[in-house]
């Protein structure tokens, strides 16, 4: 619920927050106001009850406004526990690159 929290945050007071990284973040707050950098990361089969997480997190990162950019990598691992999978480099590069870019 992290993810969420840290949106609903960025919504609220756009200024504050200056990137922000939605790791496998539930999608339930459109980033329309929030102007910073954003990094969408989730694995391509991350489900729960009410299904896949891919097609909502892929329509709120559609309505985000730029910039902006999706992660999308292999297996069904949820958030932290990406990290400890086969991909967790990669999230963990990714994640590196984007905080650290000009």
């Amino acid at each position: 619920m992290g993810g969420d929290f840290a949106a609903q945050a960025a919504e609220a007071d756009p200024a504050a927050i200056h990137r922000l990284v939605l790791l496998a973040a539930g999608a339930y707050t459109p980033l329309v106001h929030f102007k910073g950098p954003k990094l969408f990361v989730l694995a391509r089969d991350d489900g729960n009850t009410e299904g896949p997480r891919v097609p909502k997190i892929r329509a709120q990162f559609e309505k985000a406004a730029d910039p902006k950019a999706m992660v999308i990598v292999e297996g069904s691992a949820h958030a932290q526990f990406l990290f400890a999978t086969p991909q967790g480099d990669r999230v963990l590069r990714e994640i590196f690159d984007f905080l650290s870019a000009p």
